[in-house]
């Protein structure tokens, strides 16, 4: 084993005195057919192209850059003019090039990934869109976490991204590369980037979502008050629309969410605040317990009504209730004028209908 050992680490040593580069640089060297042309080693950042390297090639062709090792796995290219080779550079040490005077034709060695970047190319370049999307698509999905995925992510046709971050169909892909990014590559800035841009994209269909489903809410309550039935502590009915006339707080909440204790704290503040200024609270409670809930909710001053959990009644279907608490307004004319996931903005909303 020893031997062996000292076999090993001879080899490694050969290889680092061979190629140049070591463990924190990479290499990319070989052949390009292109006497007195200037050859240059690019960096392709988020923003900027950075030029690491450059040589004039000499009649043989040959050439050999040398840059410190990405900390993640990373893009850059090889580029005379326009014509240009993309490089996928990630735990490789050394990649072979071999080129006539063109680099998109190149045969490259030691780096499958960049074998793939250039179908991706080629692909783009020579197919139709559609065609090109299900290729591409096919290979995003094949490998999410590679670089050969996020380059895919971000190609353009005709000045035109063949993936669209905001229609749904083509979001799997950016999901996709974003949640593997995020696993195994959490501190890269390109993941940063990325998971952000889907985050912002999912929460911005939300809050239209709500904001759609607020105005089907006034649109429905200018011609009928949408009303609730649900039994109180003590058992007896009570119902919202008894309330019309008056400035209603309806709140959809359960005594199992994060932080309830401090969230009673709030609502009684709310009620201490506007009660005498003509507002009801009617808390409906998704429970498991009656009897636990009972106990909880029996010194408030409030309305409190129970809906057994999963209970097939309709009012959390028909007000859209998707997460607790969900908080509604009404005006004294008994229509919807506030949907809230808080109480600042419920604040507000009582401070402008008052």
């Amino acid at each position: 084993m020893k031997r062996l050992c000292i076999q090993l680490a001879a080899l490694a040593l050969l290889l680092t005195v061979f190629t140049g580069c070591d463990r924190n640089t990479f290499c990319v060297s070989g052949h390009v057919d292109a006497e007195g042309e200037t050859l240059y080693l690019e960096h392709l950042d988020l923003l900027k192209t950075e030029v690491l390297d450059s040589t004039v090639l000499p009649a043989s062709g040959k050439f050999k850059f040398r840059s410190p090792r990405p900390e993640y796995p990373d893009l850059y290219r090889l580029r005379i003019g326009a014509n240009s080779l993309i490089l996928a550079v990630d735990s490789l040490e050394h990649i072979t090039v071999d080129a006539g005077e063109k680099l998109s034709e190149a045969t490259v060695e030691n780096s499958p990934k960049t074998e793939q970047i250039r179908e991706l190319r080629r692909s783009l370049r020579d197919k139709a869109l559609a065609e090109h999307k299900d290729f591409a698509g096919k290979t995003i999905l094949a490998d999410p976490k590679s670089m050969v995925a996020y380059y895919a992510l971000y190609q353009q046709k005709a000045g035109l991204p063949v993936f669209d971050i905001y229609d749904k169909g083509d979001r799997v892909y950016f999901s996709a590369v974003a949640t593997s990014f995020n696993t195994w590559m959490p501190g890269y800035k390109r993941t940063k980037i990325l998971y952000g841009q889907v985050v912002d994209v999912i929460n911005g269909e939300r809050r239209a979502q709500n904001l759609a489903a607020m105005q089907a809410f006034i649109d429905e309550s200018e011609s009928t008050f949408l009303d609730i039935t649900l039994p109180d502590e003590n058992g007896e009915n009570q119902t919202l629309s008894d309330r019309k006339g008056k400035v209603i707080v309806l709140d959809f909440v359960t005594t199992r969410m994060d932080r309830y204790t401090g969230y009673v704290f709030e609502m009684k503040e709310i009620y201490n605040a506007y009660h005498s200024r003509g507002v009801e609270i009617y808390e409906v409670y998704g429970e498991q317990s009656r009897l636990i809930w009972e106990d909880q909710v029996r010194a408030l001053p409030w309305t409190t009504v129970y809906a057994e959990e999963h209970a097939d009644d309709g009012v959390y279907t028909r007000f859209n209730i998707s997460h607790l608490p969900t908080l509604f307004l009404y005006n004294r004319k008994g229509e919807i004028v506030g949907r809230y996931a808080d109480f600042e903005g419920l604040k507000k909303g009582l401070e402008k209908v008052l």
